[in-house]
């Protein structure tokens, strides 16, 4: 890193880190610093260690020795409440692509844009019984979905799921095959929009034209 970088860029700081299973060292002596706006690829053979580290800087696996700090905080300081504000602003996709089985295609993708969803849902739920007592949350909820670019949500969810080549909207869930939950999984991740973003293997199961989309829209993420 060029030394204009200020600390307070730091997202994700990792330093002496080593992890193991049992007497099988994996990681050891790693420092990392993670950034804002950085784009970091970790690139190595099959088995070498990159799915250890994503699990070891997410805290999913305990280092053996070494720190990771989060804004700051070590990882295993944080409190309950600290540690869901951070699994909130991050977004983490491993090999297995985890998804509802009990939810459709569409419905597991919608899952990433709830919070947005809720938002436009509370607008037209004003707009349809409009009165003075709501008018000055309508209009705060109206700047809102202006600043988050939220009207044509449907279509944006639309185009991201054309884009990766999802299945149907209505598919189920347990009859997909590994590359299709991953597209899912995917999907669901890019349209929540998280402020940092922890991909195990996305490219895995991926055409060429759905890569080039996914780098210009990895490039694009801010």
């Amino acid at each position: 890193h060029g030394d204009g970088h200020l600390t307070d860029d730091i997202i994700i700081r990792v330093r002496d880190l080593k992890t193991a299973y049992g007497s099988h060292v994996v990681h050891e002596h790693l420092d990392l610093d993670i950034r804002r706006g950085e784009i970091i690829g970790v690139i190595g053979p099959s088995g070498c260690g990159k799915s250890v580290l994503l699990r070891a800087i997410t805290g999913l696996k305990e280092p053996s020795a070494g720190s990771i700090e989060v804004f700051g905080k070590r990882l295993e300081t944080l409190d309950p409440d600290e540690r869901a504000a951070v699994e909130r602003s991050w977004g983490v996709m491993f090999q297995d692509g985890a998804l509802f089985s009990n939810l459709t295609v569409r419905e597991n993708v919608m899952l990433g844009v709830k919070a947005k969803k809720d938002i436009l849902d509370r607008y037209n739920e004003l707009a349809m019984n409009y009165s003075d007592e709501t008018a000055e949350e309508m209009a705060a909820l109206q700047d809102q979905i202006d600043a988050e670019d939220l009207w044509d949500l449907d279509s944006q969810i639309d185009v991201a799921m054309e884009a990766l080549r999802c299945p149907p909207d209505d598919a189920d869930v347990e009859t997909l095959s590994g590359g299709e939950r991953r597209r899912v999984a995917l999907c669901k991740l890019l349209l929540e929009a998280p402020d940092m973003l922890l991909l195990d293997e996305p490219t895995n199961h991926l055409d060429a034209e759905t890569i080039a989309w996914l780098q210009k829209h990895l490039i694009e993420y801010k």
